[in-house]
């Protein structure tokens, strides 16, 4: 069973996104993971626990995840190998 590259890697970009954008928003609103969200954004530039840093963090996080489980896709179908049909 081949996975279609594309809508898998738009899935979990979407799961990261959110995933970044709640972990921003509750560093700002509640104080919960700012030390390791301040870390994180040493990686991923403008994210932070801030409206702002959360909305900058879900955009890396759509980008990240999606090139990442799209490439991942990619291989796994490159090694299944098939035509996708079951």
């Amino acid at each position: 069973m081949r996975i279609q590259a594309a809508k898998f890697g738009i899935a979990f970009g979407i799961v990261y996104a959110v995933m970044f954008f709640l972990w921003g928003m509750l560093g700002a609103l509640f104080g919960w993971g700012v030390a390791m969200a301040e870390m994180i954004g040493g990686f991923y530039v403008g994210f932070g626990p801030s409206f702002a840093g959360a909305v900058i963090g879900a955009i890396w996080g759509f980008v990240v995840g999606f090139v990442f489980f799209a490439l991942g896709a990619w291989i796994y179908n490159s090694l299944v190998g098939g035509s996708g049909t079951s």
